[in-house]
């Protein structure tokens, strides 16, 4: 479960009841961990839980870095499980326009994915694979695919996995909570630079079974 959470010098920011935020003062953010360094006042944070204790990410930072952070989280469980081959690829979201008369009109077409080259996500490893280890307890024990990819491997000795990982929008710095967010006043952040990325493909590819594997 994750929250959004700021911090005050003086005073509370009136939120009018427009938006569900934790707000706090600046002394209770002493040793907490963030993203981008020093915690600041002002800027709105999501908290996430983990075992070293609550994580601060800037609300702007947030789709990016869960991006990234369930990426790594998927290439460490396929590594643990002994993966033989890794790919990664990236794909963000274009707007499909169908005809011109469409474009007349001014309506948007519909999202679609397209590749993106050199994001930052592309990955591929190619080696001999090892004896499956099990990777559990997961970072992110609730994505779609994760537990399944282990237990295909550990449970049905599977030779192929895939995984997909999508852009979490609920904290997109476009949507309608990041509007009432600085309607209150309150600062998003999100200075980092973006990757484009939306979604992530996966697949990893395992070797059969040995002796003194098991």
């Amino acid at each position: 479960m994750s929250r959004l959470v700021t911090y005050y010098s003086e005073e509370p920011v009136k939120t009018k009841g427009r938006v569900e935020i934790q707000q706090q003062q600046m002394s209770d953010a002493v040793g907490l961990r963030s993203a981008d360094g020093a915690v600041r006042p002002a800027l709105v944070y999501v908290e996430v839980v983990s075992e070293a204790g609550p994580f601060l990410v800037p609300f702007g930072d947030y789709d990016e870095w869960s991006l990234r952070d369930r990426y790594n989280e998927a290439i460490r469980i396929m590594n643990t499980l002994g993966a033989s081959t890794i790919v990664c690829e990236t794909f963000g979201e274009v707007t499909v326009r169908r005809n011109i008369r469409a474009r007349v009109l001014g309506r948007g077409g519909e999202m679609a994915q397209q590749r993106i080259e050199n994001s930052g996500f592309d990955f591929q490893h190619d080696g001999a694979g090892s004896a499956p280890r099990d990777p559990r307890p997961l970072r992110w024990p609730d994505e779609p695919g994760f537990a399944a990819a282990v237990s295909s491997v550990l449970d049905n000795g599977a030779r192929d996995v895939q995984i997909n990982i999508r852009s979490n929008r609920t904290y997109a710095l476009d949507g309608s909570l990041a509007g009432e967010l600085r309607k209150c006043g309150l600062d998003l952040g999100g200075a980092s630079q973006r990757t484009g990325a939306t979604s992530l493909h996966i697949r990893a590819t395992f070797p059969p079974m040995k002796r003194g594997w098991v």
